[in-house]
């Protein structure tokens, strides 16, 4: 869980400041956006309204440029930055189904394997919703993840990227699992936190983290993470180690991939 640290120098605040334009987070002395860097007030800058000149304002003889219409639809998401809270929702709605209706359904119409390719082809997206049948604790540890890192993240690369970046990698992982161990279906959103996890050690390395009672910077966490699950991997323990590990390198170069952008937030790459 992240603590009441300032997004720009890591100085920790009792009573910090939250950006109208950014979402962030900072103390006293950072709390004004020309402060921080704001991507969001610079944003708004760019693109402030200009109003088109007057018939009277134009010189003669001068030939107002065109603007080039993009052929691409423009497609606007509903519920801009609410989108981690959403995902939440829908997982817990279908672990509720999932206990409603027979373990079978699980296994054979929800998770993910080589073979249920060719029968059940969305399990490939919905083995990223569901979770283990007999284990709360699965479910509840990956949500409570995304509860507190994911709109941290959504804040920061939008919520078109994030919902990307979160069916991508969990997809990915789970790809990646059952072709390592292709002898037990895969299941779980466990793929898609590491991907976020990934993304933000790129773009926030030194955020304060509390893992298990300790506190840590968010890459150090990231790197014991990393460092279990490469150990764990040979090990058959029916935990998908393997998911993690790909989950995590795919968020990771999704977050080098966003840093190298023009006009991608870098307030927080300094902290």
């Amino acid at each position: 869980m992240a603590d009441n640290t300032c997004d720009f120098c890591g100085k920790h605040e009792m009573l910090p400041f939250s950006c109208k334009y950014c979402g962030g987070i900072f103390c006293a002395s950072h709390r004004l956006p020309e402060y921080h860097n704001c991507p969001g007030l610079q944003a708004m800058k760019a693109n402030r309204w200009v109003p088109p000149a007057q018939p009277h304002q134009q010189r003669r003889g001068t030939v107002q440029p065109k603007k080039r219409k993009s052929r691409l639809p423009k497609i606007r998401l509903p519920a801009q930055g609410y989108y981690a809270y959403i995902l939440i929702g829908l997982t817990v709605l279908v672990y509720i189904l999932q206990k409603l209706l027979p373990v079978s359904f699980t296994y054979n119409y929800l998770a993910f394997s080589l073979s249920s390719l060719f029968y059940a082809p969305w399990t490939i997206v919905t083995q990223v919703f569901a979770h283990d049948w007999f284990s709360l604790f699965h479910i509840f540890f990956n949500m409570l993840a995304l509860f507190f890192f994911g709109p941290l993240l959504e804040r920061q690369i939008g919520s078109g990227r994030f919902l990307g970046l979160y069916l991508g990698t969990g997809i990915l992982a789970g790809l990646a699992q059952v072709l390592i161990f292709p002898g037990a279906p895969v299941l779980g959103a466990s793929g898609a936190i590491m991907g976020i996890m990934g993304t933000l050690v790129v773009l926030m390395p030194n955020l304060r983290i509390w893992l298990f009672f300790i506190p840590m910077k968010l890459i150090y966490a990231v790197i014991l993470f990393a460092l279990y699950d490469l150990i764990l991997l040979p090990s058959g323990d029916m935990i998908a180690h393997g998911a993690h590990l790909v989950g995590l390198l795919a968020g990771v170069i999704f977050g080098l991939m966003l840093k190298k952008r023009k006009g991608t937030v870098q307030t927080f790459w300094h902290v």
